[in-house]
């Protein structure tokens, strides 16, 4: 349960944050530069009333995103099963950052290049823009990347890789060899002699499940059936 709490509130702390950054920046490049009117000089142009609300909240919603971010990055693992991380070399903070400050630099420029700002308010949002999507874009590259050739590197290894990972720290070599000498070792000269059906049965049964857990290869499966077959 509490998996699912962190993982759904930091979602949406961190996407909450991102839009609510993004929606108070946009409303302060269309007010442009102003003052506030606390200096002993003359003022232009006074802020409009609601400013400085709109700076507190752009500064919670950043304090909110990352709050989010990590509560996310730092679910536990699942309670269906085992967790760990997405792919070998991930990193949420990496993929958050990348997300936040690349999405946030698209609106800005987007929103600055096709809006009725002031000249000051465009060329600050252009400006903003810009330097955000360098800060962002190598990030979230980076982190598609690793996903990508993650995901490629999964898929093509053997299933002996696979059971050889989620062994226990039993490597593949020593759980197949114990495996053979637990169903053919000692057992051979039995099934040559008459032991039956049923012990074959249960040795092609065995060597079934090693196959399925990534004891045995496929190449090894076939070898071993057929000398049970053969013995039987």
């Amino acid at each position: 349960m509490g998996y699912l709490i962190k993982a759904i509130l930091g979602m949406a702390l961190f996407i909450g944050g991102t839009v609510l950054f993004n929606v108070k920046l946009m409303e302060l490049l269309e007010v442009g530069t102003c003052a506030s009117g606390n200096q002993p000089f003359v003022v232009a142009r006074e802020c409009p009333e609601g400013t400085g609300t709109d700076v507190l909240l752009m500064s919670a919603a950043i304090i909110g995103g990352l709050i989010g971010a990590a509560l996310f990055a730092f679910r536990g693992n699942p309670p269906w099963g085992r967790g760990g991380k997405l792919i070998g070399g991930f990193s949420w903070g990496t993929f958050a950052w990348g997300i936040f400050f690349a999405g946030s630099g698209a609106v800005i420029l987007i929103s600055s290049l096709n809006s009725d700002l002031p000249a000051d308010s465009e060329l600050g949002g252009i400006i903003v823009g810009i330097t955000f999507l360098v800060m962002g874009v190598p990030a979230l590259l980076w982190a598609l990347y690793v996903i990508v050739t993650g995901l490629g590197d999964r898929d093509e290894r053997p299933s002996s890789s696979r059971g050889a990972a989620t062994g226990g720290g039993i490597s593949m070599p020593s759980l197949a060899n114990a495996a053979r000498g637990l169903s053919w070792g000692s057992g051979s000269s039995s099934a040559r002699s008459g032991g039956g059906g049923g012990d074959a049965i249960a040795k092609l049964e065995r060597l079934q499940k090693l196959r399925d857990s990534g004891a045995l290869t496929e190449t090894e499966f076939e070898r071993e059936k057929a000398k049970v077959l053969s013995e039987s």
